[in-house]
């Protein structure tokens, strides 16, 4: 309905995004021999489909070729951590399972799944207009996304458990704050819901910034509008991301923008070797941490020692890491049971698949980044602006990875959008021949 409907550009953003936030979460159809597939995976090779079955009149884009060296990596990185994992892991007892070939197979088909997007996002999105679509359609549909979330902040996170049968998390307790609840709709946690509540919130203020309407409203009335439901999500960490940068948005040029992006993507490429040398800022967190209250440094200390001794049995592997079915989480001793707490994607992707399992999926993140540094100038124009801001929320998905492991298809579209720019049509500098009629003969007068 909605390629029938809309243009090809504005039905892949909607098909994506309704699958994002309407489909249930931690659901995964796990055959035999084949990926998962979770409904991320789903509605992407739908909507890669319909657009093949549609067609684009938009130019092939411009891609570089560190894109597809960064990819292919992300996709093999499974197959060659299963070949140094292959057998039984025994704790106390009690055996985890090797991570075999086929294993390596169906993780790869996985990485395969999740850089769909990453090609919708370059071949169909990498026209200025389509950027301006994708940036105008987050705020979009957070409007009506804020109805639900409304009615769960008053009357606890239930839809998920109405419509679908079951609650996402594994803990219910972690959606109360502050004797209230955070909204969770259809999203797998509270947090999630919340940092996407923030990114539209910023791609508001972009559009602000450039003085165009959402939804037929004055984009400041919107931004007002979602900085209360943020609020209202009860969760620290998306409003500081808020706070921020919005003053960013506001006063500085789209190229710093993604200046930052750039270092900080840089940032996270390095954080395994920063962390295991004692060069990361966690004391300064800590600090931060206890001055909102003695809760939240204690939960952060527990998260910090958590990691570090992740981090400690990762560096045992580091190159390949120990593959995925939870072998490279920590088994007690005594008991064999596991008692790790895997909060931070980078731990989780560092862990299971080494650096060159990090460094292809943060690498290629990192090189969506400098695409589109290079592509910008430093006028703020408005195809600069919806770029830059597009790039700036990629940024705050790529920081977010460190404290926290949301869902991430929709980092793989908008680095698709941002590394890449359709080409200019081609148009000829030769003018057509012109046609030289033929002469008529000299007509001879005859005298009468």
């Amino acid at each position: 309905m909605l390629f029938n409907r809309l243009p090809l550009a504005k039905a892949a953003i909607w098909s994506l995004l309704g699958g994002f936030l309407l489909l249930p979460s931690t659901l995964e159809v796990d055959a035999p021999l084949l990926p998962p597939l979770d409904k991320m995976s789903v509605t992407a090779v739908a909507t890669l489909l319909l657009c093949w079955i549609y067609g684009s009149q938009a130019p092939r884009p411009r891609r570089s070729f560190l894109l597809y060296v960064f990819s292919l990596a992300f996709v093999i990185s499974p197959i060659l951590s299963s070949f140094t994992n292959s057998y039984e892991l025994q704790t106390a007892g009690k055996s985890v399972p090797g991570f075999y070939p086929l294993d390596g197979l169906k993780f790869a088909g996985r990485n395969l799944l999740l850089l769909v997007p990453t090609y919708i996002g370059s071949r169909f999105l990498s026209t200025d207009n389509a950027r301006a679509l994708l940036l105008k359609a987050l705020p979009t549909a957070m409007l009506f996304y804020s109805l639900p979330m409304l009615f769960e902040i008053r009357m606890s996170p239930q839809l998920h458990r109405w419509v679908y049968g079951y609650f996402p998390h594994a803990s219910f307790a972690q959606q109360i704050r502050a004797g209230g609840f955070r909204p969770v709709v259809f999203f797998s946690h509270g947090l999630a819901l919340a940092l996407f509540t923030a990114l539209a919130l910023m791609a508001a203020l972009v559009l602000l910034r450039m003085r165009s309407p959402i939804f037929g409203q004055k984009a400041g009335l919107v931004a007002a509008y979602l900085s209360g439901l943020l609020l209202l999500c009860k969760s620290l960490g998306p409003v500081i991301y808020t706070v921020l940068l919005a003053p960013l948005i506001l006063f500085t040029r789209p190229r710093t923008w993604v200046m930052i992006g750039c270092v900080a993507s840089l940032f996270v490429c390095a954080y395994p070797f920063l962390r295991t040398h004692q060069l990361s800022p966690i004391q300064l967190v800590s600090n931060v941490a206890s001055a909102v209250s003695t809760d939240r440094n204690k939960s952060f200390q527990t998260r910090v020692e958590n990691e570090e001794q992740l981090l400690a049995k990762a560096n045992q592997k580091p190159l390949l890491g120990w593959g995925a079915m939870g072998r490279n989480r920590i088994f007690d001793k005594w008991t064999g049971q596991d008692i790790s707490v895997t909060d931070g994607a980078w731990i989780i992707q560092y862990g299971a698949f080494g650096w060159f399992g990090y460094l292809a999926l943060f690498g290629l993140l990192a090189v969506a980044q400098f695409r589109a540094f290079r592509a910008m100038d430093k006028e703020a124009t408005p195809a600069n602006l919806v770029r830059g801001g597009l790039a700036l929320i990629l940024t705050v998905y790529i920081v977010d990875s460190i404290p926290n492991s949301g869902q991430i298809s929709i980092i793989f579209l908008l680095a698709g959008s941002i590394a890449s720019t359709a080409r200019a049509r081609r148009t000829s500098l030769v003018s057509p021949p012109r046609t030289i009629e033929k002469a008529s003969p000299p007509q001879v007068a005859v005298a009468q």
